[in-house]
């Protein structure tokens, strides 16, 4: 029996799920048990928390868990430390999407409705890794005279990340079939706000 685009594109999604988890698990670590929350970072993700601007805020839970998935966080000695890890965490999962979204592209018919959407959200992730690497090299090159200037230019490249994750969810509407990737950049959208809190909640000690 003939193949529908219909078929072609929950056969998609279904891969993009598999290759999703597996990518994200092996990301994780060595598959042992998490590392203890130490206390720069419960004081960093309390202080997010109590200070996020976004009607969704970023929750506790989800500021630590992310932070105790890279062992990196626990030889942290500052904020700009921890803003490296979120960085880095932020910059794997919107390029691991993006690779997905690469190859559900090539599994879509030419002309059609998901190839449109697909393209887009494909357009905004590889934009966001742009702006993601401008985001690394702003934390990589703070200067502690920079004061609030500094603060300021990092939101305002993360709140442009944020822009691209929008983007692209407002055009998944138009593909039930994929609810998954309608998950995958939910999550990316936590992560930026994660990344934007951590820097709005204090500034670098002088």
């Amino acid at each position: 029996m003939a193949q529908t685009p219909m078929d072609t594109i929950i056969f998609s999604a279904i891969v993009f799920i598999l290759l999703f988890v597996t990518t994200t698990a092996q990301a994780s670590g060595s598959g042992g048990a998490k590392p203890k929350a130490t206390d720069l970072m419960i004081e960093a993700c309390k202080n997010a928390t109590l200070n996020n601007a976004y009607a969704d805020p970023v929750k506790e839970e989800f500021c630590l868990t992310t932070l105790q998935s890279d062992n990196r966080s626990t030889k942290a000695k500052d904020l700009r430390d921890l803003l490296q890890v979120t960085v880095d965490i932020l910059r794997g999962r919107v390029t691991t999407t993006s690779s997905k979204v690469k190859k559900m592209l090539e599994n879509t018919k030419k002309g059609t409705v998901p190839m449109r959407v697909l393209g887009l959200c494909e357009v905004d992730y590889d934009t966001m890794v742009s702006v993601i690497n401008i985001c690394d090299a702003i934390i990589r090159d703070y200067q502690r005279d920079e004061g609030r200037q500094w603060s300021k230019e990092l939101l305002l490249w993360m709140d442009m990340a944020r822009d691209h994750v929008n983007e692209c969810i407002s055009e998944l509407v138009d593909m039930p079939a994929v609810g998954v990737l309608v998950n995958a950049n939910n999550e990316l959208g936590m992560l930026v706000k994660l990344n934007a809190a951590l820097v709005a909640a204090r500034m670098f000690p002088e």
